[in-house]
């Protein structure tokens, strides 16, 4: 892993002509230290293919029935069906979480 870790700074240190590419390499830069992290911790994937499949279904469905038509809307909407996704990854019952939630 020293060895891609290296490479990569290698890379992100040369010289490069195009304002495109610098601000690619600016965000590999500032997030360095998590590019690695599914190698130094098992278990955890190397992409968020499975979170983003998860939520493809409810960002499709809410495309195509335009109820929420604001910001605030939308952002309830992404972050109770991000919690609910979370649970299911978890295998916990969403009912049963949502009352306990709720109850505090």
């Amino acid at each position: 892993m020293q060895n891609a870790q290296t490479t990569l700074k290698r890379w992100i240190n040369r010289g490069y002509g195009s304002e495109k590419v610098e601000k690619l390499i600016n965000k590999i830069e500032n997030g360095f230290k998590y590019w690695f992290t599914f190698i130094t911790h098992p278990g955890i994937e190397p992409t968020n293919n499975r979170a983003e499949r998860a939520l493809r279904e409810h960002v499709v469905q809410r495309k195509i029935v335009g109820t929420l038509r604001n910001g605030k809307g939308t952002s309830i909407h992404e972050r109770i069906m991000t919690v609910l996704a979370t649970w299911a990854q978890h295998s916990l019952n969403s009912l049963q979480m949502m009352m306990t939630m709720l109850s505090c």
